[in-house]
C-alpha cells in the first residue's frame, strides 16, 4: 500500500463584505478568534493545519498572539498569504479594481514591496520564514514563484484546478488538474512544488470532462444546458472544501480520488467562515456547525484509510521531493 497524504489549509485573513470590492483600508480580524476551536478539533485527531496568514492578521496585536500560539503548539505551519489591495504600500484610493486584486497583475516592483511587507510581518512576530505560499484570489505566476524561491519558499498552494474566472486578469487554471507539479530552474537554490487544491470531476479522464464543461459554458452550446444534464446523469465537479457548495459531496470525491494515483488531498476553507457573520459561507451559527460536521466526516473517513497521513503543506513538498529524487535516481541506475 503506497503512502499518500492529506493537508488542511486555511486562508487566514480579515473579514469584509466580499460584494463590496477590494478596500484598501484596514479590516476587522475578529474571525481569527475562531481558529482556536478549529485548531483544537484538528489537533485532537492528530491532524496538523497549514494557516496561510496575511498582513492584516499578522499586524494586529491580538491576532498575531493567536497565530504565534498556534505555531507554538507544534501542530501548525504558518504559510504566507497576501491580499494585495490592503497590504502596504497601499494604493492612494479607498478601493482597487478587480484586476488589481490579483498580485500577478501589479507592476513587479510594487508586488515585491507588498510581499516584502508580509515577510517583515513574519519577522516582527518572531515566526519562521514561511516556506509555503497561497496567493490571494489564487494569484501566482512564474516571476512570483521566482521571488518566493529566493526567499526560501518550497510550496505554492495557489492552483485551483479546472477553474477560471471571467474577470479581467484573473488566473486561468482550467487546463490544470489536481496533480502536484515540480518546478525548477537553473538559478534556483531548490525546487518548488505546486500543490493544487482538490477540485476534480467524479469520472476520468479529467481532460475530457474539462473539455465538456468548457464547451457547455460557451454559446450556443450553453443553451443546451450540457453541464446541467451531465451533472444530473453521470458526472459532477466536486471541491473538497469545508465551506463551499461544491464541497457538499466531499466524501464522494474522496472515494474517487482514492482510486486515482493522486498522491495528496488538500482540504481548505477561509478563516472567516469559522465565525458566524464574517463570510458569505457562514452567515449563521448553524452554517459554522455544518462546517464542523463536514470536517468531522472528512477526517473520520481519511483516518480509516491507513495509507493516508496528515501533513502540513511544506512537509508534503519535502516528501514529494524525496520521492522525485528516489524515482529519478532509480531510473538513472537502470
Amino acid at each position: 500500500m503506497s503512502r499518500r497524504w492529506y493537508t488542511i489549509t486555511v486562508d487566514t485573513e480579515e473579514e469584509w463584505d466580499w460584494s463590496s470590492g477590494y478596500p484598501t483600508y484596514s479590516q476587522s480580524v475578529s474571525n481569527i478568534q475562531g481558529l482556536e476551536r478549529f485548531h483544537q478539533a484538528c489537533s485532537d485527531r492528530g491532524v496538523p493545519v497549514t494557516y496561510f496568514c496575511n498582513h492584516a492578521v499578522l499586524s494586529d496585536a491580538e491576532t498575531k498572539t493567536i497565530i504565534k500560539g498556534l505555531h507554538g503548539s507544534g501542530m501548525a505551519e504558518i504559510g504566507l498569504h497576501i491580499h494585495p489591495w490592503n497590504t502596504p504600500p497601499r494604493a492612494n484610493q479607498t478601493s482597487v479594481p478587480g484586476r488589481d486584486s490579483f498580485l500577478a497583475n501589479l507592476p513587479r516592483e510594487v508586488a515585491i514591496e507588498k510581499l516584502n511587507t508580509v515577510y517583515e510581518s513574519f519577522e516582527e512576530c518572531e515566526l519562521p520564514v514561511p516556506t509555503s505560499f497561497r496567493g490571494g484570489r489564487y494569484s501566482t505566476s512564474e516571476w512570483i514563484q521566482d521571488y518566493l524561491v529566493q526567499r526560501g519558499c518550497r510550496a505554492d498552494a495557489s492552483i485551483l484546478p479546472f477553474t477560471t474566472w471571467r474577470e479581467e486578469g484573473a488566473p486561468d487554471f482550467f487546463d490544470r488538474d489536481p496533480m502536484p507539479v515540480r518546478r525548477y530552474r537553473s538559478n534556483w537554490p531548490h525546487a518548488l512544488w505546486e500543490i493544487p487544491l482538490s477540485l476534480a470531476f467524479t469520472r476520468k479522464p479529467w481532460s475530457w470532462w474539462r473539455w465538456l464543461y468548457r464547451l457547455g459554458e460557451r454559446s450556443p452550446w450553453r443553451y443546451l444546458r450540457l453541464v446541467g444534464i451531465a451533472e444530473r446523469l453521470f458526472i459532477r465537479r466536486i471541491w473538497i472544501n469545508l465551506e463551499h457548495d461544491l464541497g457538499e459531496r466531499s466524501l464522494e470525491m474522496l472515494h474517487v480520488l482514492r482510486r486515482t494515483d493522486l498522491p495528496h488531498v488538500n482540504i481548505t476553507l477561509h478563516s472567516s467562515s469559522l465565525k458566524a457573520g464574517c463570510s458569505p459561507y457562514s452567515s449563521t451559527h448553524e452554517d459554522v456547525e455544518r462546517l464542523y460536521r463536514r470536517l468531522e466526516g472528512i477526517l473520520d473517513l481519511l483516518q480509516q484509510w491507513l495509507e493516508f497521513e496528515a501533513v502540513t503543506v511544506s512537509d508534503l513538498s519535502a516528501k514529494l521531493e524525496r520521492l522525485h529524487h528516489a524515482d529519478t535516481g532509480h531510473q538513472s541506475s537502470r
